[in-house]
């Protein structure tokens, strides 16, 4: 479709499977263009629930599922406690390895788990958090890891 100056308009999604593909979802519903008509929204998504968050967001979705709830209340806390145990389980591999001289699989696993945490913790939260190591290692692992854990934060209220 092409907009009357010549550039392509945007078109709406019109299914729920078209939803998936956006990149620009809020992390609640309340926030979404695509909620009921009644709330606002032009009322395209069938999974809307008021005061919740939002399914179709695939991070998301999997932390509702594995916590049986969308209130967002409940929810962070939850992950939040999730997060300081898989840190914990983070730091305890990595003083493995360290003791050991070599490399243990389980510290990567463990950072991909921080790391996804995190991710859906700052969606909801809208608060861009990063974890800094402070542990004595090789100056390679620690460019690596810092590489992929920093310590800002930033408030997007």
């Amino acid at each position: 479709m092409k907009a009357l100056d010549g550039r392509k308009s945007r078109t709406l999604p019109t299914h729920l499977k078209d939803l998936r593909k956006s990149a620009h979802l809020p992390a609640y519903c309340n926030d979404c263009v695509y909620r009921s008509k009644e709330d606002g929204g032009n009322g395209i998504c069938t999974v809307y629930e008021k005061d919740s968050l939002c399914v179709i967001k695939t991070r998301i979705n999997k932390a509702v599922t594995k916590y049986s709830t969308r209130n967002p209340d409940q929810l962070i806390p939850l992950l939040q406690e999730e997060f300081e145990s898989v840190y914990e389980q983070l730091k305890f591999h990595q003083a493995i390895e360290n003791m050991a001289n070599e490399y243990n699989p389980e510290v990567t696993k463990r950072i991909n788990a921080v790391t996804n945490l995190a991710k859906v913790i700052n969606d909801m939260k809208g608060v861009k958090r990063t974890v800094e190591m402070t542990e004595t290692m090789s100056p390679a692992k620690r460019d690596e890891l810092m590489r992929v854990l920093s310590v800002t934060e930033e408030r997007h209220d």
